[in-house]
């Protein structure tokens, strides 16, 4: 028995030694490695290396930080693409890059800015950093405006991925000033002629009321008076006078007031509401209808390419396709359409082109 345990005891010291020399050269390796090397992070982007960090949760909350610190006008920062990290071994010589990595990281972020677009008459005009800037402008230049004026202020949130789009809060006031004023104006040059051309044709009614008592209601008076201001003919074409009477001229052939953007293609003829209207010369009626801002309108074909326009008339006494003469009551005076007051608006074209009604009448 003693010499088995005797054979046992070297048997396992022959197996020690070895395993002990190994557990030692094992243990010397680490502390070579552990002396010439360290332990680091490989960070890659997309499959780019970007370089080592010592601790992938200080670059992970660094980045954190980073998207979460919103100055200014930044409303969000996204990272679409996050990094990822590999451990290993370099020499201890070997540098770490935490913040050249952070700030490659930092070019990929999608940044989104907000500001505040200031509207006028829900169109946006400008932009301001703050909702507070937005308030201030509205507050400002919103009040004392007159019941009328074509100035709605308001503001709305504008996001978006490009930077400095806003300016500061006194240019944003004078955009938005300086369209206030355009807008003031204009509305009191509206208002003006608006009362001009009232003014005008109450006269030309008096004056037309005047004159309606005055006459002679006979048929020669009439025919007298068809004849009126008639200059002869248009190409061809004989014509007379279409209310057989004497109107104001309220608005004349090629004139162009702050409510229109061409030139006036005829001539606005001021009477009384419900006066008669004729055609200057025989012919077909082509056109007997509401047409926009002329309003209710006849249009009649004389023929040689001569065709005369009756706008803004308060009724409409024929059809398209009948035949008319300068004694047919086409219609009545009114005010339909882009009309103030009582007139008749007459054009003379020919083969398309208006020409001047004061070269035949008046």
């Amino acid at each position: 028995m003693f010499i088995l345990k005797g054979k046992l005891l070297r048997f396992t010291k022959d197996i020690i030694n070895p395993v002990k020399i190994i557990l030692l050269s094992i243990l010397f390796l680490v502390l070579v490695i552990l002396i010439k090397y360290k332990p680091v992070y490989l960070v890659t982007l997309s499959g780019e290396t970007l370089g080592y960090v010592t601790e992938k949760s200080e670059l992970d909350n660094k980045i954190n930080e980073y998207i979460n610190t919103k100055e200014g006008t930044v409303a969000l920062i996204d990272i679409e693409v996050m990094p990822e990290y590999t451990l290993d071994l370099v020499s201890r010589n070997e540098e770490t890059k935490e913040n050249e990595i952070l700030e490659e990281i930092e070019k990929t972020a999608v940044i989104t800015y907000r500001t505040y677009g200031v509207s006028v008459n829900g169109e946006i005009k400008t932009e301001v950093d703050t909702e507070a800037e937005a308030l201030d402008i509205i507050n400002n230049l919103g009040q004392d405006v007159e019941e009328g004026v074509d100035f709605e202020l308001g503001y709305t949130e504008i996001y978006t991925t490009e930077e400095n789009t806003s300016v500061p809060e006194d240019k944003a006031l004078e955009v938005v000033s300086e369209i206030k004023t355009a807008k003031v104006t204009e509305y009191e040059e509206e208002q003006a002629r608006i009362a001009a051309e009232k003014a005008a044709a109450e006269a030309a009614a008096r004056e037309a009321a005047r004159k309606a008592a005055e006459a002679k209601k006979s048929t020669a008076v009439a025919t007298s008076s068809a004849s009126y201001g008639s200059h002869g003919s248009v190409n061809g074409i004989a014509i007379s006078n279409p209310l057989k009477t004497s109107p104001l001229i309220t608005s004349r052939f090629g004139e162009r007031s702050s409510s229109r953007s061409s030139s006036h293609t005829g001539l606005d003829l001021a009477v009384s509401l419900g006066t008669s209207i004729y055609p200057i010369a025989s012919g077909t009626v082509v056109t007997a209808s509401y047409q926009g801002s002329y309003g209710n309108m006849i249009v009649i074909d004389h023929g040689n390419g001569v065709q005369s326009y009756y706008a803004h008339c308060n009724s409409i006494n024929v059809s398209v396709g009948e035949s008319v003469t300068t004694d047919t009551v086409i219609g009545t005076v009114g005010s339909t359409g882009n009309s103030t007051g009582p007139h008749l608006h007459l054009e003379i074209r020919i083969n398309g082109v208006a020409y001047n009604p004061q070269n035949y009448l008046y």
